[in-house]
């Protein structure tokens, strides 16, 4: 598929590029916060966050607490 046809598909679909990544991040970065063996900075990492702030930042945006904090408070639910 062209990089125009997807442009056009996404489009049409009503959505964005960025959002699709965006939703996409926020469910694979709640998957891997349920492993505590992977360090959040590889988290953000593998998300592909340029910095762990970053990452920390959208993480707060989607679930209105930190990494850190969500993974200590037993990792509420898993509704992504």
């Amino acid at each position: 598929m062209s990089k125009r046809t997807l442009q056009r598909r996404i489009t049409e679909e009503g959505t964005s590029f960025r959002s699709i990544l965006d939703d996409a991040r926020h469910e694979l970065g709640m998957q891997l916060l349920t492993d505590p063996a992977i360090r959040i900075e590889e988290i953000a990492w593998l998300l592909g966050y340029r910095d762990v702030n970053s990452f920390y930042r959208a993480f707060k945006e989607w679930t209105g607490t930190t990494p850190m904090r969500w993974r200590q408070t037993g990792i509420p639910g898993l509704s992504i």
